[in-house]
């Protein structure tokens, strides 16, 4: 009897193909059991009748805002590919942008996104190792911009934090929200600052490899402490590559972290709108639309990045709604308001996104052709491990082309007169010479020698 070769390609698609299913059914599910919960007892009559008067010129507004924010996320990848290549097209980035926001909402701790991304761009024709040193320093971005704002919000609405409660009638319970958001945020910033340290000190990276991973593998925390090792490994020294990366290309970092803040603004501002379209009322809303209220709300909405992060659900179906519903509960105030400005809000940031992403995902001409494992983290990580020669040589060349362009240009200098003065032209490191301009100094006026005499003494000789 022939076995079936679990390793062929056909298999691998078909299990890679399964589990997004899966993750699909859950996402629905999920989806659908929160929106029960919202429409229970008498709020269904509530959300439809909020419904039946909203204001839908801002439900168009708002998918307007969601669109302007992939639009940014498609010239980040474009900027970062224009590094690698010059053939890369703006509709490209799109579709890769959609691509990966799909494979992001339907992976649990939206961990494919990036590995299907990388495959999507070397079917755009960049190499994998670009495509994988443009996702680890987009990720270096994304991390460092969503930190600084969330220090921002826990700063300008800290009181507002410790007034936000957990609330469960059933039981009578009545707990504080600021744990979690605390817990989140520390989540945030540990990736970050974890490979920062590890990447800078030796001592602290030997201790984390070797000590710290160890004693979770004895607890049994880890069930493969090697595995988690290595990865370890590779994502420190991919950070230290793609840092030097975004360190030689300031005029891009900074470009790239405004593209970053001005997502985070956006789609942060999606639940004001929501509420703004069924006539929210509440200190928010008094005298309509005001500026200072939504970038108020903007920073709530970081807290509920914050909480969702913690539970990684695919497309943190269900938690999503849930911690809406208690962030916002004494600020959008009105009979279905709450309920009904989440519904909206979902629809406008996952439903119709999910949807649209699906079917680029699905029906792109320059999606990865080759059966490809399940995308998720770890896939990611042996992408880098992967390509990780390549981009360190990439790397060293280039900081060897900048030393001996620093030298060369030392050695130009040197050869000219002390007291000319030198331009480098940007783009071609030519060393032009310029010679300083000294200044003329007035001069009495000498007597100019006429010969007025003389002409006259002709003149007069012709006369006689």
């Amino acid at each position: 009897m022939p076995t079936r070769n679990v390793d062929s390609p056909e298999e691998k698609k078909k299990h890679s193909g399964l589990k997004y299913l899966i993750y699909i059914v859950i996402v629905l599910v999920a989806t659908a059991i929160s929106l029960m919960i919202s429409l229970w007892g008498d709020n269904f009559n509530k959300v439809v009748d909020a419904m039946h008067s909203a204001d839908w010129g801002w439900f168009g507004f708002m998918m307007g805002l969601v669109a302007l924010s992939y639009v940014f996320e498609a010239l980040i990848l474009l900027v970062f590919c224009r590094l690698f290549t010059r053939k890369y097209r703006f509709h490209q980035a799109i579709a890769t942008s959609m691509i990966g926001q799909f494979y992001s909402d339907v992976t649990p701790g939206a961990s494919g996104g990036q590995a299907m991304q990388v495959y999507t761009l070397k079917s755009q024709g960049v190499q994998v190792s670009n495509s994988a040193s443009i996702m680890v320093m987009s990720f270096i971005l994304y991390q460092s911009s969503l930190i600084l704002f969330d220090v921002v919000a826990l700063v300008v609405e800290w009181d507002r934090v410790l007034s936000i409660t957990v609330n469960i009638e059933q039981w009578g319970w009545h707990l504080p929200m600021w744990p979690i958001i605390f817990a989140g945020f520390v989540l945030n910033l540990a990736v970050i600052a974890l490979l920062l340290t590890m990447s800078y000190s030796h001592h602290i990276h030997n201790f984390i490899l070797h000590y710290v991973v160890g004693a979770l593998g004895k607890l049994r925390i880890l069930k493969n402490p090697d595995r988690t090792r290595e990865s370890l490994r590779v994502q420190v020294e991919n950070f230290k590559i793609e840092l030097k990366h975004l360190f030689y290309n300031i005029p891009v970092l900074v470009v790239q972290v405004i593209f970053y803040v001005c997502i985070l603004l956006i789609r942060n501002s999606i639940p004001y709108f929501s509420a703004l379209a069924v006539h929210a009322q509440g200190p928010f809303f008094e005298g309509g639309f005001s500026f200072i209220n939504m970038i108020h709300t903007c920073f709530l909405t970081s807290f509920h990045q914050m909480c969702t992060g913690l539970i990684p659900l695919p497309g943190s179906a269900g938690i999503s709604e849930l911690f809406y519903s208690y962030l916002f509960a004494g600020l959008f105030l009105g009979d279905g308001v709450l309920q009904s400005s989440q519904i909206l809000w979902r629809t406008a940031t996952f439903h119709i996104v999910l949807v649209i992403s699906g079917f680029v995902a699905a029906f792109y001409r320059s999606r990865a052709k080759e059966p490809m494992p399940f995308a998720d983290h770890k896939t990611f990580v042996n992408l880098q491990l992967e390509t990780f020669d390549e981009r360190k040589r990439n790397m060293e060349t280039l900081y060897e082309t900048r030393q001996l362009s620093r030298k060369e240009i030392q050695r130009k200098i040197s050869a000219f007169p002390k007291d000319d003065y030198y331009n480098e032209t940007p783009l071609t490191g030519r060393i032009e010479r310029v010679k300083p301009v000294k200044s003329k100094k007035e001069k009495p006026a000498k007597a100019k020698k006429t010969k007025t005499k003389a002409k006259e003494n002709s003149w007069e000789t012709w006369d006689i």
